[in-house]
């Protein structure tokens, strides 16, 4: 979902918006996100300050699914580098989008960790991009003796040769403060914290009725593209009513949606969704029925005589309750 919005805003709004909302989106995910998760990864205070943004990067993303290299080479000059494949445009995608893509992810973030951590001289170095042809993104935290000036924070240079990584030397999450299920959890919230930041930022950026439009393309094309896969992923052969289902349950359990399974009879079942994970946020129903997108057109691949409905309900809180009923006809709808 985060890949898809990002491209579909690339598509329907230009370069300039999609640099901006990739900027404004990550620049506001570390305000709320970086110093407390230091303290969650186990990052000790008194490490300097190039180890501390580095571990930052490598052991967030790390839990987080995509492949990292750390390489320390002194105290002071810490090295990054996030392999492929592209976790953020899978497959051929990395080929169509902008190469500055991956410059703007450098440069939101990566720079401001110095101010973030009181520390005036360190400086973030960009040497390597995927998206402009190299072998992974790349680049290094670098702690000066002397206070920079704002400009200084963040260079962009060409290096041919750079240390090797060593496994071994890698930072790892303490095991105590880290068990298996702790990483499990973790993984969704931080993809689904990207996808619930970024719909932010559309809404301020772009307003609701835009966003809206933007999420439900996004939404539809994800379905047309992955529906099948994510129905392989989970085991089920049939586009049968019984089949379809398993599907959608199957991704909301793998969600950790609050939802319940209503049978009536065997031509119809609805599922009422408690919870609306990622947001935590008032959801509005235009964005709501924006997202719904996915299991109407999930639905219509599949099966072009199953009817797809949707209603929302009041319910106490920030989220609404909302029932989607999928009726077979017996006709071809379309």
């Amino acid at each position: 979902m985060f890949s898809g919005l990002t491209a579909v805003i690339f598509r329907e709004k230009g370069d300039t918006s999609f640099r901006q909302v990739w900027f404004d989106t990550l620049q506001a995910h570390q305000r709320v996100h970086f110093l407390e998760g230091l303290r969650r990864l186990g990052i000790k205070d008194d490490e300097p300050p190039a180890v501390k943004a580095a571990k930052y990067h490598y052991l967030t993303n790390a839990i987080g699914g995509l492949k990292m290299e750390y390489i320390e080479e002194t105290p002071k000059k810490v090295w990054i580098r996030y392999l492929a494949p592209m976790w953020t445009y899978a497959g051929v995608a990395m080929l169509a989008l902008p190469g500055h893509a991956r410059r703007t992810m450098g440069s939101a973030w990566h720079p401001r960790n110095g101010a973030l951590l009181g520390a005036p001289g360190l400086q973030y170095v960009r040497t390597k991009t995927i998206m402009e042809g190299d072998p992974y993104d790349e680049g290094c935290f670098i702690e000066h003796d002397r206070a920079l000036a704002p400009e200084e924070a963040l260079v962009f240079r060409v290096e041919l040769r750079t240390p090797e990584f060593d496994p071994s030397k890698a930072p790892v999450l303490d095991p105590e403060l880290w068990p298996e299920e702790r990483k499990l959890k973790a993984r969704p919230k931080f993809a689904g914290g990207y996808v619930s930041r970024t719909i932010l930022t559309m809404i301020a950026k772009f307003g609701l009725d835009s966003t809206s439009y933007i999420v439900a393309q996004t939404m539809r094309l994800l379905a047309i593209q992955y529906i099948h896969e994510l129905k392989a992923d989970q085991g089920i052969e049939g586009n049968d009513l019984a089949s379809i289902s398993r599907l959608f349950t199957g991704l909301l359990r793998a969600t950790r949606q609050d939802h319940e399974l209503i049978w009536d009879g065997d031509r119809r079942f609805r599922v009422v969704l408690r919870s609306y994970k990622p947001f935590d946020w008032e959801t509005p129903e235009d964005l709501r029925d924006a997202m719904f997108h996915f299991q109407r057109m999930g639905t219509r691949v599949l099966n072009g005589r199953i009817r797809v409905t949707r209603e929302s309900e009041p319910f106490p809180g920030p989220i609404e309750s909302e029932t989607w009923t999928f009726e077979d006809t017996g006709k071809w709808l379309w």
